[in-house]
């Protein structure tokens, strides 16, 4: 029972979440760690809460930080809220997991877009009564105002309301087609780079890392052939254009192409899974991320 609770009514579940979190951890830091947020937002959504409640919450301290008798009032009814939220998903997942259907909306960059698309034939054999929309975009879309489910993107994401997972790293290789190779073997056996020709980002796009990596190797590397998309680059380079930047997963896959530089390993990205916390419990959408995440190569033990 949550007797003699305070008026909850207008809180916001997520800061009684964080409240809970810090009692946890025991500190800011680490609870910011543990839920994705700056030690400094943290320390800002729990002064609104307590500023909400009319309490004071916290005692903060250099060596950590301790509930108030209030505070630990809060943290004990939170934790009832939160058993109870687990309590219902546990109840719904019962129900829904044979039953993945409806639309399920990815919003990920181009390669990993090129990714998905030529693997998921799959997952419609194995869910027939869910449908797929990957959304390729530059501009990460927003999954706490719905505009997808799932966000696949080179970074973590900072929101305390979404549930994230490392699913693997994302390679570059510098490639040249075997016919533009042969051409100028000479040059790129010497790292001549001034007398090659390059395919890249266009100009709104040069501060990508594959491009500024790119116009490094000297003065005269800026590409001849700029493209507003990755998979020109990679037109680009399979029809003998120049030496280009592209994802190994899609070049090794290409016999007419060939490795100048296998692996640029400053080039490495980590590849994040995120939803918002409240989809967990979504068949279709647990159908989708479990899928996803069977697609990258277990970690090395």
């Amino acid at each position: 029972m949550m007797a003699d609770a305070p008026n909850l009514q207008r809180t916001n579940w997520d800061d009684l979440r964080l409240l809970v979190a810090v009692a946890r951890h025991g500190t800011l830091r680490r609870a910011a760690d543990a839920t994705g947020l700056s030690a400094a937002t943290l320390s800002r959504r729990i002064d609104e809460l307590e500023a909400g409640l009319g309490d004071k919450l916290l005692e903060r301290a250099q060596a950590g930080c301790v509930t108030t008798p209030a505070g630990a009032r809060i943290v004990a009814w939170a934790q009832q809220m939160e058993e109870i939220a687990f309590e219902i998903e546990r109840t719904r997942d019962l129900h829904g997991a044979q039953a993945a259907e409806g639309t399920v909306r990815i919003n990920t960059d181009e390669w990993m877009s090129y990714f998905l698309t030529t693997r998921f034939a799959d997952f419609h054999r194995i869910y027939p009564n869910v449908d797929v929309e990957i959304i390729t975009s530059h501009r990460p879309f927003s999954l706490t105002r719905r505009e997808a489910d799932i966000a696949i993107r080179p970074f973590r994401p900072v929101q305390a309301d979404l549930t994230c997972r490392k699913v693997g790293t994302l390679t570059y290789g510098l490639y040249a087609s075997a016919a533009y190779l042969h051409r100028n073997a000479d040059a790129i056996k010497r790292s001549d780079w001034a007398c090659l020709s390059f395919v890249g980002f266009d100009e709104l796009r040069s501060d990508f890392p594959t491009d500024r990596w790119l116009r490094s190797l000297c003065e005269n590397t800026a590409p001849w052939m700029r493209c507003s998309y990755a998979l020109g680059i990679f037109d680009g380079v399979v029809h003998d254009s120049g030496l280009g930047v592209l994802a190994n997963f899609i070049a090794k896959d290409q016999p007419t192409l060939s490795a100048i530089k296998p692996h640029i390993p400053e080039l490495d990205q980590e590849i994040w899974l995120s939803m918002h916390s409240s989809l967990r419990s979504s068949a279709r959408v647990r159908a989708a991320s479990d899928y996803i995440c069977a697609l990258f190569p277990p970690k090395p033990r």
